[in-house]
């Protein structure tokens, strides 16, 4: 799994026929660098979002075989996948993320 920030929604209206319907979002991969702070990896994907996020919330991504594992997507054509959103990070005791309560 990795943690990525909603950067933006993707549409596609030619698709195989199990894409139909699942929402897709772009999902910018991020790090927590040497000072505990997020930062962008520079990496983007496509996911499928199976919990709802939007556009600025931090999200677990799940990636490979594992990605179609879920209700939504076991039988889908797919990468990566959104199974989580993000309510708080720590790290070494300090919490560096805080989404909305």
């Amino acid at each position: 799994m990795f943690i990525g920030k909603v950067t933006g929604t993707v549409v596609a209206t030619q698709k195989v026929g199990s894409v139909a319907g699942k929402k897709l979002l772009l999902v910018q991969s991020m790090t927590v660098d040497e000072n505990g702070a997020l930062k962008a990896t520079g990496r983007a994907a496509v996911a499928i979002d199976t919990v709802g996020a939007g556009e600025g919330e931090l999200v677990l991504v799940t990636q490979g075989s594992s990605a179609r594992l879920t209700e939504m997507t076991s039988d889908v054509p797919t990468d990566a996948v959104i199974v989580g959103i993000i309510d708080a990070i720590q790290v070494n005791d300090r919490e560096i993320f805080k989404g909305k309560a």
